[in-house]
């Protein structure tokens, strides 16, 4: 402060530089003064320069000239000198978020509150960050600790466009964004994370699509690598640009089979690589060969050749041959380094009874992110062939799906009506979390209820709020009046100071287990 004062010292009076803010965010490269003097009004630009030309590394200065405001919370930013952008990648915590500051919440303050929040999370842990804007607490969370999965919501879609980006920007492939108010998309959780399959042609799609899965599977034939391809590429770019997560899966020849000894210079495999460059989609590639007795070796050399693309495949083993067994899916897993699964149940259940699966599940998502392929006991057609006592009860297994689609062979492709009625279905299922946040501190209160409907025993929740410090024991009396009208028990498990807000008004987080 002293250095820009002394740039200014000519140009303006003692009593205006006395008045020069001392106080301001640094969000990236954009400086922003919240409280900026109206006595200062006309010399504004005079005294954004001083600052531009003292700090190397802003490029560009703004004042709020509105508080934060709206449905998405966003202030009104004036720029007063430098770039004329309010885009920027601003650096925390061994991540890099790319926002734009006027169209996006985000608090600079609250470093070290998602750091602090990192570090409790324990290896293994779903979390649920609602309000999550455009993804800073899933993103520390995902480079600073081990969770399982992290699933944000946010109803601000600019928010959503920038965590989208940040999760490609940062690399990781654990969380999994909802663009969605908290209070439409938490109740059918499941059918969020859960999508439904289809191919390219027109009627097959919109037969899905009209429900408005998230998630979009295309199965695809040689043909669309050839003749379709134009409109393979044209579908894949429409739903993308509706913000569906896009999943494309190994194409099958005229016969029904899926082509074997692939590798990424085979020219389809080449095809689904260039999409995935193009448009960051997920591919599905099986790793079996269509023989009886494959070579190892060749099978984890031609997984190998795709690992650059570890973070956009998954991999799917099969019902038969090799490997479709635990320990030989585990054997691939670790000599292949391969980073996602595809685990299909109704393949699983050529070797393995529905009690099991659970376990296997949960073994192979220790070494492995997880999307999975599932059938319920309602609809058991499949390509496998499946038994009346070979039923998938949803109930065993949907605790630990964090994404996936439902497969069932319809009687009926174009409509998919068993595939729709299953996916239905999913809604008489409640997803729960380990650990949930509620990061907006004005008004969280208000979802304190719909969070403990994701909450088991044992969840831990990051209740934050805006109170005078001799009211802390509000916090307490909000999360109590909460739980006992849902009949649950909590524990406070500390209080925490994560910002000041203003004289004597701190943002606090409240945090407690529900018991």
């Amino acid at each position: 402060m002293a250095k820009v004062k002394d740039l200014l010292k000519n140009k303006l009076t003692k009593k205006e530089l006395e008045l020069v803010p001392s106080a301001f965010d640094v969000v990236g490269s954009i400086l922003i003064f919240s409280d900026f003097p109206k006595e200062l009004i006309k010399k504004e630009k005079i005294v954004a320069n001083a600052f531009l030309e003292q700090l190397r590394n802003i490029k560009t200065v703004c004042k709020k000239t509105g508080k934060y405001s709206g449905v998405y919370r966003t202030p009104k930013l004036k720029i007063l000198a430098g770039e004329k952008t309010k885009e920027t990648i601003h650096k925390e915590n061994s991540i890099s978020l790319k926002l734009d500051v006027e169209k996006v919440y985000f608090s600079t303050r609250s470093g070290n509150e998602r750091l602090r929040i990192s570090k409790q999370v324990k290896e293994g842990e779903d979390v649920l960050v609602m309000f999550s804007g455009c993804a800073p607490f899933p993103c520390v969370i995902a480079k600073n600790s081990e969770p399982n999965s992290i699933v944000g919501v946010e109803i601000n879609p600019t928010a959503h466009k920038y965590a989208l980006e940040n999760i490609k920007l940062n690399k990781i492939n654990n969380i999994f964004l909802i663009n969605k108010d908290v209070n439409k998309c938490l109740p059918n959780l499941y059918q969020h994370i859960i999508g439904l399959k289809s191919a390219i042609y027109k009627n097959e799609l919109y037969s899905r699509t009209k429900y408005n899965p998230l998630i979009v599977e295309l199965h695809t034939f040689t043909k669309d690598y050839d003749k379709n391809f134009k409109l393979l590429k044209n579908t894949i770019k429409k739903l993308v640009k509706q913000g569906k997560y896009i999943y494309l899966h190994q194409p099958m020849d005229d016969k029904g089979l899926y082509i074997s000894n692939y590798n990424i210079i085979h020219p389809i495999y080449n095809k689904m690589i260039s999409l995935v460059d193009e448009f960051n989609i997920s591919l599905i590639l099986h790793i079996n060969e269509n023989k009886e007795n494959p070579n190892k070796q060749n099978l984890v050399r031609n997984i190998i050749s795709f690992k650059k693309y570890y973070p956009n495949i998954f991999f799917e083993h099969g019902a038969v041959p090799y490997p479709n067994k635990l320990n030989q899916i585990k054997e691939v897993i670790l000599k292949s380094g391969l980073k996602n699964l595809c685990i299909d149940t109704c393949h699983l259940l050529h070797n393995y009874k529905p009690s099991e699966l659970p376990k296997i599940i949960k073994e192979i998502k220790k070494l492995c992110n997880v999307y999975v392929h599932l059938a319920d006991y309602k609809n058991n057609s499949h390509a496998s062939p499946l038994n009346k006592n070979s039923y998938i009860k949803l109930e065993h297994v949907l605790p630990l799906i964090d994404k996936g689609i439902v497969e069932i062979i319809s009687e009926n492709e174009k409509i998919g009506k068993q595939m729709i009625e299953s996916w239905n279905y999913l809604n008489n299922f409640n997803k729960t979390f380990d650990r949930i946040l509620m990061p907006l501190p004005r008004s969280a209160e208000e979802f304190l209820e719909l969070a403990l409907t994701k909450s088991k025993k044992g969840t831990i929740i990051h209740f934050y709020d805006f109170l005078n410090e001799k009211d802390f024991n509000l916090a307490k009396e909000k999360v109590a009046k909460a739980c006992k009208k849902l009949g649950k028990k909590f524990k406070v498990l500390e209080l925490v100071k994560c910002g000041h807000f203003g004289p004597g008004v701190y943002r606090v987080s409240l945090d407690f287990e529900v018991l």
